[in-house]
């Protein structure tokens, strides 16, 4: 891997060498492109070169990497060895392709996307237009296959799988699996839970649909149909980028003033697309 972090990068390295001795990361990404906040208030496009500065990061620090399936296999039901890093998207974005997928490959890296069936080919519901929000076409996905990359389920409509009975959620997960296999002609072995939210339901009917592992987000442990993964914002600097990969910055949220900030964050922007919607 070519190497060019920055100084103000380089000083986390250390921390990641003693974190890739420790444990392996999934890392949750959703667009990889340039969007002005406006355009995105939910902050899930991460700007090409802090992608690559996060990519290089962890290949400096001695990661080595693989798909949230391989993971999965090596893990073979407990924790997986330590040293892996696996990078994933959620949803379905067509900078998945146009963007990730050249950067990616730059460096021999294949990844996992997690395509929601109902967006292919459409537009994201959470960024506006102008914040590149177009989402991955059948070709594309069938390019991103050929590419190496694992094509991960994600349900087909995107919906709060905690809040939905056990049918329900068999039914999106199934669906979804069945339709994009159709779209690749590859096999999925892996699922997203849509929010990274999931109830015993949930996670009964992915392990009942027979798939390998799923993902939530933020804290979580290596049950297979649990995975957690450090979910990487527009915004996070690369302290809290370490911090969420060492599962340290979840429970700094739960700290009283950090939680009112954000739910103060959370209403002003709810506020900003319900203005936007009217």
């Amino acid at each position: 891997m070519t190497r060019r972090l920055r100084s103000r990068d380089r000083r986390w390295v250390g921390r990641l060498e003693q974190l890739c001795r420790e444990r392996s990361v999934i890392l949750g990404y959703h667009g990889i492109t340039r969007a002005p906040v406006r355009d995105d208030l939910s902050l899930l496009l991460v700007r090409p070169g802090r992608f690559k500065a996060h990519v290089e990061l962890l290949g400096e620090a001695g990661f080595r990497f693989v798909t949230v399936a391989g993971l999965a296999k090596l893990a073979a039901g407990g924790d997986p060895p330590p040293g892996y890093a696996a990078i994933s998207f959620d949803d379905g974005m067509r900078d998945n392709y146009t963007t990730a997928l050249p950067i990616l490959r730059s460096y021999e890296i294949p990844a996992t996307v997690y395509v929601t069936i109902g967006f292919v080919g459409g537009d994201s519901p959470w960024v506006r237009a102008r914040g590149n929000n177009r989402m991955l076409s059948e070709d594309e996905i069938r390019e991103l296959a050929r590419a190496g990359w694992e094509l991960g389920a994600h349900t087909m409509t995107h919906p709060d799988l905690s809040t939905l009975d056990y049918d329900a959620c068999r039914r999106e997960i199934e669906d979804s699996v069945a339709a994009l296999q159709r779209i690749a002609g590859t096999p999925v072995e892996t699922f997203a839970y849509p929010f990274g939210r999931y109830g015993p339901a949930a996670v009964a009917a992915v392990r009942d649909s027979g798939l390998l592992a799923a993902v939530g987000t933020g804290r979580g442990g290596y049950g297979p149909f649990v995975l957690q993964r450090a979910m990487i914002g527009a915004r996070d600097p690369t302290a809290v980028v370490v911090l969420k990969l060492a599962d340290r910055y979840e429970p700094l949220l739960r700290l009283p003033p950090v939680a009112l900030l954000r739910q103060a964050s959370r209403t002003a922007r709810a506020q900003v697309q319900a203005h936007r919607r009217r």
